[in-house]
């Protein structure tokens, strides 16, 4: 019976992982454990370089530009969440929307919060993943981008 598959990696690491399930199933140390990222990959707007805040102020006027444009998945989002306002299913008064760019500035993906209508959904996904911010995220800029946006709702 064949207890550990070989990985792909160096020898050496094979053997540290063999020695390592051999040694914590004896009890000798304990199991390891994954381990998990403290943070790294969030910077305080503050500590980041400047050119990381331009470039999430740009992306957030290009989504406001979106959202707000005169065609029809816009057009219906908007409508979909008017009429659910001051429901109890209603939107929340604010939006917060994770963004992932290609190095092209296309949107490759967002995030965000479900609303409870599924066309609602499927239509923020739509207007915000198909443009091109118009330039290039800075070198080595962290990614999600986390925006807020006021979902200024009146009847």
């Amino acid at each position: 019976m064949m207890l550990f598959r070989r990985p792909s990696s160096s020898p050496s690491r094979w053997r540290f992982a063999r020695l390592s399930a051999l040694l914590a199933s004896i009890g000798l140390i304990s199991a390891p454990v994954p381990a998990r990222a403290q943070g790294l990959d969030y910077r305080s707007p503050d500590a980041a370089p400047p050119a990381w805040g331009q470039f999430a102020k740009l992306v957030k006027y290009r989504f406001e530009e979106w959202m707000s444009a005169d065609e029809a998945i816009a057009n219906r989002f908007r409508a979909s969440l008017k009429e659910a306002n001051g429901t109890q299913d209603g939107p929340p008064a604010s939006l917060v929307v994770k963004a992932w760019l290609n190095p092209d500035g296309t949107v490759e993906r967002v995030s965000f919060a479900s609303f409870k209508d599924d066309r609602a959904n499927t239509d923020l996904r739509t207007v915000l993943t198909r443009g091109n911010i118009g330039e290039a995220p800075p070198p080595e800029m962290l990614q999600p981008i986390n925006l807020r946006f006021s979902l200024n709702l009146s009847k």
